[in-house]
């Protein structure tokens, strides 16, 4: 149970409050146990020696403690009355026989009384009874005074007889004259009497103060810095046992309501005058919601004369009523009624009227007219026009939204420092860039928290320069987001010079894209400037706005000799021409770019094959000039000349002379039963039948060996072309085993040569592995998100690592090397593909080739 509700429940005993507390402070437990027993019509509570340094002494009403105890408790007991004032703290020391000499000089300390124990239960009831009673008295006792002390008027006692001294004056008669207690006390009220002091009231005072009665008196009487007040008082007598032995006085200061009822007509011509001039129009209605009363500025805002508007109803037909929507307006809806009925006031109440074809915006505030009964019998209303301000903040409002929405589109916000504070404001801008609600303030160090703390130096070095020279500091630096984002911002401050403090405003602007856009930038300057392609820029009219260091070089010429020269007289006439019909099919399609080939003259004057390829740049939708990058491809077209040529000699020739060979082999074998010559015919058979069979595997593999055909990538379901290869297989190849585990649909993007890849992929296994091997084929496309897998796995006798990592690699060399073109194929077509292919050993024994094909 809480310490309030054991206090509420404890029994009352003789009449004592029924939340009396007894604190017993014995040491002996079973006379503490006696004690409670005894003392059980009031609340009990123990304190224990050995608590000297644990909690205070709880609350009480009486202290029962006894000689080993007291001087544990005695600076506590003495503390508490003394903090009590002039509410009396009972304390009870209980002593033995041998201890009450010495208890006799406690009672010159902290005890109220000593106790010799033991003592009869009555005894002891009694003594504590007779305590308690003595502390309630002085509990009330200090209500009143505090009641008295606390009122808002003055309040004086004097003496009934000799010259009628004050004995006592409160708190509010001191604030009230000026004087203190220690000045009055003592002495006749007559002192705050003065030279404009009518005798007349006086007079009324003495009289009543001789005949023992009331009275009540308004008089002028002075303050003690001289200063006169008009002083509504009141006197009563007091008796006891019919002899007259005080008198109470009540004061009030009425000075004020003297001088307003002096004031008063003065006011009230103020007022007419004030209602006929206000700026703001003000009109009386009565119950019937009739303007029996309107200034001239109501007059003009209601757009009709005097004579018009009294006694016309609020409603009336000479204008039309619109809410604030610039809808009809219901006459119910108007505040009158309610403010006649409930007597509330209504401010603020806005709606338009409609006068001769001009619409006005008015703000209504409405109060409750009352007559000398405080019936209410009309209203009064103030009327503003409010076209103006109502014009202006639509426009604010539209000014606010359009610095709203620039704050959005060029990623700027904006602050606010009061240094005499450390208050920082952030406007919606900044806010949603921090990450913050909008309009939360933060002080000077949760702002700077908000920049990196690489930054953070270098903008507080910026902001105390703006402080201190008043100059306009900017800074580049990074922000941190409360989403832990990065942002690059560009923060420029000023000073307010038109406010009254020190305060400092500025602008922070998200740059992250520009600084991104810019190293972006520097990156492809620095790619333009490096790469041994031509790349230039010409305007509308094919001038030079812009030359790398590799156009110059081709035309030994500095790059800004280039600027403003026009093609032709650079380039020459054909590439300008070549130039301007590219432009045309660019204008006239749907491709964004296109190549041309020209001939240029370089600064030799050798005249040089380029490949350029050119696309359109604008600026507002409308044609702003050509990128042009150029490729010297004199050196590559004349090589593929060259490796054309060879390539057809060589096939033809390989071809003629394999058939030739081929076919005296075949004749020998005919015509000879040695079987030495046998058997080398044969060999050269083979020989010459494996090299046609390569050659006819390069000739359909020829579109798959240029890298740069892209077109010859399509989008291809390859669980189909796996199972037409396997059907295909199965009749070549009836004696192998050959399974496939495919998808119904498994689409990827893949060169136009892909199913000859599965089939190349089959036959080289039947070719090493033998006619009764065992090949399996799967397409998967759960791999990853992204891709389709052809696994093609044997139980052949295997790859050497010799040949297998060449093909994994994507190169030879001397010592690694394959002695086959067919796997090399199969690489470049899915090379081409934008694919990858991986060899790896099959276990126990045999291959898995595993081809990688981006999913479509």
């Amino acid at each position: 149970m809480s310490e309030d509700a054991s206090r509420n429940g404890a029994r009352s005993a003789r009449g004592a409050s029924g939340d009396e507390r007894i604190l017993l402070a014995v040491r002996g437990a079973r006379d503490r146990e006696l004690l409670a027993d005894l003392l059980d019509a009031y609340e009990v509570v123990v304190w224990e020696r050995g608590r000297e340094d644990g909690p205070p002494l709880p609350e009480f009403d009486l202290c029962i403690v006894d000689m080993a105890t007291y001087p544990a408790v005695a600076d506590a007991l003495e503390a508490r009355k003394s903090d009590a004032g002039d509410r009396f703290v009972p304390v009870v020391l209980t002593v033995e026989q041998d201890e009450q000499r010495v208890a006799a000089r406690r009672l010159e300390d902290v005890p109220d009384d000593v106790l010799a124990v033991p003592a009869p239960s009555a005894v002891i009831r009694s003594r504590v009874e007779s305590l308690l009673q003595t502390r309630r008295q002085s509990l009330q006792l200090a209500l009143y005074r505090r009641a008295m002390d606390s009122a808002t008027v003055g309040i004086t006692i004097t003496e009934a007889d000799d010259d009628h001294p004050l004995t006592y004056v409160n708190d509010a008669f001191e604030e009230m004259t000026g004087y203190d207690r220690s000045e009055v006390v003592g002495r006749n009220c007559r002192f705050l009497q003065g030279a404009e002091t009518d005798s007349e009231p006086v007079e009324t005072l003495h009289e009543a103060v001789e005949s023992g009665e009331k009275a009540a008196v308004s008089l002028t009487n002075y303050r003690k810095d001289g200063t006169p007040f008009w002083n509504e008082l009141k006197i009563s007598p007091v008796y006891e046992d019919d002899e007259l032995t005080h008198f109470v006085g009540f004061q009030t200061d009425a000075t004020v309501r003297h001088a307003l009822r002096n004031q008063l007509v003065h006011e009230t011509q103020t007022l007419k005058q004030l209602f006929e001039t206000s700026p703001v129009g003000i009109a009386v209605l009565n119950e019937n919601e009739v303007i029996i009363r309107a200034n001239e500025a109501a007059q003009r805002i209601l757009g009709l004369r005097r004579s018009v508007v009294l006694g016309q109803p609020y409603d009336a037909p000479e204008w039309d009523l619109v809410d604030e929507d610039g809808e009809p307006l219901n006459p119910d809806d108007l505040p009158f009624d309610r403010v006649r009925e409930t007597g509330e006031i209504v401010r603020g109440y806005e709606h338009g009227i409609d006068i001769a074809d001009e619409r006005r915006w008015l703000v209504v505030n409405a109060a409750p007219l009352t007559g000398s009964d405080g019936e209410r019998i009309g209203v009064i209303a103030a009327i503003e026009d409010v076209t103006a301000q109502k014009q202006q903040d639509r426009e604010r409002e539209r000014l606010l939204d359009l610095f709203d929405q620039s704050q959005r589109i060029a990623s700027v916000g904006a602050w606010e420092v009061d240094t005499r504070t450390d208050s920082v404001l952030f406007t919606s801008g900044l806010a949603e860039l921090v990450g913050v609600d909008s309009g939360e303030t933060f002080d000077l160090e949760e702002a700077f928290s908000f920049y990196h703390s690489e930054d953070e130096p270098e903008v507080r070095a910026a902001f105390e320069r703006l402080v201190e020279t008043g100059e306009e500091q900017s800074v580049e630096c990074r922000l941190e987001t409360t989403s832990g984002e990065t942002r690059w911002v560009h923060v420029r401050g000023v000073t307010t010079p038109e406010t009254d403090g020190p305060v400092f405003r500025g602008t922070v602007q998200d740059i992250t894209e520009r600084k991104a856009r810019s190293k972006e930038l520097e990156r492809y300057e620095r790619i333009v400037e490096t790469t041994a392609d031509s790349i230039y820029t010409l305007d509308d009219n094919l001038r030079f706005v812009l030359a790398n260091s590799a156009t110059a070089d081709l035309l030994g010429r500095d790059p800004d000799d280039l600027v403003g020269k026009h093609v032709s007289a650079v380039f020459g006439e054909r590439h300008s021409q070549a130039l301007l019909e590219t432009i045309a099919s660019l204008f006239a399609g749907e491709s964004v770019e296109e190549s041309i080939e020209t001939v240029v003259v370089d600064q030799t004057g050798a005249e040089r094959q380029f490949q350029t390829t050119i696309a359109s740049k604008s600026s507002g939708g409308e044609f702003d000039g050509i990128v042009c990058v150029g490729r010297d491809v004199t050196d590559i077209q004349e090589r593929e000349r060259r490796l054309s040529v060879l390539d057809r000699v060589i096939r033809h020739n390989l071809r003629n002379k394999m058939n030739i060979a081929q076919a005296h082999a075949t004749m020998v074998l005919e015509r000879t039963d040695d079987d030495d010559v046998r058997e080398s015919a044969a060999a050269i058979e083979r020989a010459t039948s494996e090299l046609l069979s390569l050659a006819e595997t390069a000739r359909r593999f020829s579109s798959a060996l240029d890298p740069n055909v892209a077109e010859r990538v399509q989008l291809q379901n390859i669980a189909d072309c796996v199972r037409n290869v396997v059907e295909g297989a199965r009749l070549s190849y009836p004696e192998a085993t050959i399974t496939v585990d495919a998808p119904e649909v498994a689409n990827a993007r893949a060169h136009t040569t892909f199913e000859l890849v599965v089939n190349e992929l089959v036959d080289n296994a039947v070719v090493y592995g033998g006619d009764e091997i065992q090949i399996e084929l799967s397409v998967t496309d759960d791999d990853g998100p992204e891709q389709v897998v052809v696994r093609v796995a044997d139980n052949g006798p295997g790859m050497p690592s010799l040949e297998r990592e060449p093909l994994n690699s994507g190169r030879e060399s001397p010592l690694r090397h394959t002695n086959g073109l067919g796997l090399w194929f199969v690489r470049w077509a899915v090379t081409n593909s934008n694919g990858s292919m991986e060899i790896v050993d099959n276990e126990p024994h045999g291959t898995i080739i595993e081809l990688r094909l981006p999913k479509a």
